[in-house]
């Protein structure tokens, strides 16, 4: 998890009564200009500026805008910093440092007036040197519509939080994301009695939703995990048909040859039963790609449990197990919602399926000819 820490480096080196105000320095009128969608490469040096707060270096831009425009500003390359920009000597946004040398920086904004504004490229503290591309480009506010089953919104994070609609028109399993350079996620859906919130289910500090929903209409409500964080923003939701065998209450019975598919509930949970009517070997497996899943088997004075034990962070269990009833929980490590796939294979399950059919067939013969 990445806490969000607001970079206000170069607020300092030219203040002028506070650390949030520029002053009149020759350095910003030289300034040189930043144009939408016309990239410019630059580099963080012992010559650059120097932010007098922390002895870190800066490079100055000048990016005319007309008021309320939505503004999304990029800075790539290997240099480890961070964007601020001001209007008329007054601090409009700023953004995190990348959390790694050469990680990406995004910020977005709205304008708060027409003219001049400067951008500032902070380095991340007086030994971050490095060169960079800095990019800036006209952001297309959102529409307002409803996303219908499927889709993408697009969107700029301006206040602590957000609300967007989901029209969900067919049941079906439902993976809903939430992405974003500029902010640490959270995403949380609210709708037809179905209620799941996410920080980092997602690549990185990205948020994920996965489960089943009816049709109706569903609130997504995005805010960022650090308070003071704003930025531009993808929420995106995707449908799949739910498996056949999908079980969505605790107590079903698992097969002793098979798989079922679960949802797990809002804490993480799910509870199966396992009956043996005689001695086995077992294997449970409880496989995902949404949760880090956890088995654990209680019964018959027996109690095992086993966290990644299957491939990558699927659980796995194989025993030998006395005659008896079991239950058989799957969670998940950081009780999230999620999908699983539960597998059971009973030691001599299939030949006695096969042996009982032959036994079955032989009577059915057995009758034709009499």
């Amino acid at each position: 998890m990445r806490i969000t820490a607001i970079t206000l480096a170069v607020a300092t080196v030219l203040a002028v009564g506070g650390c949030n105000r520029m002053g009149g320095s020759p350095e910003v009128g030289k300034a040189p200009s930043l144009e939408f969608d016309k990239p410019v490469s630059g580099e963080i040096t012992s010559r650059s500026g120097v932010n007098f707060n922390d002895g870190s270096h800066h490079q100055l831009y000048q990016l005319k805008l007309d008021d309320k425009q939505l503004v999304g500003i990029k800075l790539t390359g290997a240099l480890r910093g961070s964007i601020a920009v001001f209007n008329n000597g007054v601090l409009v946004a700023s953004s995190s440092s990348g959390y790694e040398r050469g990680d990406d920086v995004s910020l977005a904004f709205r304008a708060n007036g027409t003219g001049s504004y400067q951008v500032a490229i902070n380095a991340d503290g007086p030994s971050a040197f490095g060169p960079y591309r800095l990019r800036a480009e006209k952001l297309v506010p959102y529409d307002g519509k409803p996303m219908v089953a499927e889709g993408e919104i697009v969107d700029l994070l301006v206040s602590k939080s957000q609300d967007y609609t989901l029209q969900v028109d067919k049941a079906g399993m439902y993976e809903i994301r939430l992405e974003s350079d500029a902010f640490d996620t959270v995403l949380k859906l609210d709708g037809n009695g179905a209620q799941s919130e996410n920080d980092d289910g997602g690549d990185g500090t990205n948020s994920r939703i996965g489960m089943p929903l009816e049709p109706g209409k569903y609130t997504l409500r995005v805010r960022s995990l650090g308070e003071d964080a704003t930025g531009a923003f993808k929420l995106t939701a995707k449908r799949t048909e739910l498996p056949a065998n999908m079980v969505m209450r605790d107590g079903t019975t698992l097969p002793n040859s098979g798989s079922v598919f679960a949802m797990l509930d809002g804490e993480g949970r799910r509870r199966f039963l396992l009956s043996l009517p005689r001695p086995a070997d077992v294997r449970l497996d409880a496989i995902s790609s949404q949760v880090d899943t956890v088995l654990r088997v209680v019964g018959s004075n027996v109690e095992l449990v086993d966290d990644d034990g299957g491939n990558g962070t699927n659980a796995r269990l194989e025993e030998s197990l006395p005659a008896g009833h079991y239950t058989v929980d799957v969670t998940s490590l950081s009780d999230e919602a999620g999908m699983v796939e539960v597998r059971v294979q009973v030691d001599g399950a299939a030949s006695a399926a096969a042996s009982a059919a032959a036994t079955a067939a032989a009577d059915a013969a057995a009758e034709v000819t009499n």
